[in-house]
This record gives structure tokens, C-alpha cells and sequence, in this order.
């Protein structure tokens, strides 16, 4: 890919995809392993049926450069929208949001997060759930722009109780 693709879009992978999911949540654990409650280890083992019944907690938004009908493209960024078992329709959490290092601080987070919240609020969801790790505060920023606020509730990691998580929300009604 070149340093400035023709163009940008964003697709919703389909189960038949876990290949894809697969492969780019490996880099995103390999490119940046804190940034993350998995481990490049754990999701290296998952076979083609735990990585399809990743399908089933939610959606996976994949952001794509390059030459959209037929021509090079590349895989530069992720986003999941995943439900508790228990949730509304009309609610819903955002989580493993990752880009590419080569396109990072050219606003591909930025495009990728509101092409999924404008899909999210034209589908009807009224309120954005994410939780968010202690120190990472790039990713906070971000999330702030968009107008996700704070909720104080907070939560050790339970594999790490040393790190914790903030709740953060979204209404987007």
C-alpha cells in the first residue's frame, strides 16, 4: 500500500471472515500486548471455532485502505461492538480498537470510530459502552472527543489486579 491510499472504508466482517478477525487481532496483540485484556499466546491457540464464536458476542469493524473495487487493499484497523448476554438492543460496548502503527496520528482512529458510532446510531443504539485501561491515554483522549464521559466506576484486571479499567460512556440520543 502506498503512503496515501486512494481511499478509506470501513467493513463489518462476516463469520466466514474469522481468517481476517484472526489475523489482524494477532498484529494488534503482537504491535501492542498492554493495550489489551488477551494475549498474542492465548488468541494464537484459538482454533477456527472459538475464533467464529467470537461472531457471536458481537460485530467486527475492520477500517480498509486502498484500492477498494478489485485493486490492493490492507487491513489497517479494528473496532468490535459486542453485547452482554443480558443487554438491550439498544445498548452495546466498543472494544479492541487498534490501528495500524504505519497510519497512526492520521486520524484513522478517528474515522473508524465515528463511521462505527453514526452505523451504531442509525441502527437505533441509544448508549456506547467501553472500558478503558489505566495509562492508556491516547485512547482516552480519543474517546473524550467523542464525548464519552466518565462513569467512576473502575475495576482491577483478573489477571492483574495491580492494572484496572474505567467504565466509560456514550449517549448517542
Amino acid at each position: 500500500m502506498t503512503d496515501s491510499p486512494t481511499s478509506f472504508w470501513v467493513e463489518v466482517l462476516a463469520e466466514n471472515d474469522w481468517p481476517r478477525l484472526q489475523n489482524i487481532r494477532l498484529t494488534a496483540l503482537d504491535d501492542n500486548p498492554q493495550a489489551f485484556l488477551s494475549t498474542f499466546k492465548a488468541e494464537a491457540a484459538f482454533d477456527e471455532g472459538r475464533w467464529r464464536r467470537e461472531f457471536v458476542r458481537g460485530e467486527w469493524h475492520v477500517m480498509c485502505a486502498g484500492e477498494r473495487d478489485g485493486g490492493d487493499q490492507e487491513d489497517i484497523g479494528l473496532l468490535g461492538v459486542t453485547r452482554l448476554p443480558d443487554m438491550s438492543s439498544r445498548e452495546c460496548y466498543l472494544e479492541y480498537l487498534w490501528v495500524a502503527p504505519r497510519v497512526r496520528r492520521r486520524g484513522v482512529a478517528s474515522m473508524l470510530l465515528r463511521r462505527v458510532l453514526d452505523r451504531l446510531r442509525d441502527s437505533g443504539v441509544h448508549t456506547v459502552w467501553l472500558y478503558i485501561l489505566d495509562g492508556n491515554d491516547r485512547a482516552r483522549r480519543l474517546y473524550q472527543r467523542f464525548g464519552f464521559q466518565s462513569t467512576n466506576e473502575r475495576q482491577p484486571l483478573p489477571d492483574n489486579p495491580k492494572r484496572n479499567e474505567e467504565r466509560m460512556k456514550l449517549r448517542l440520543f
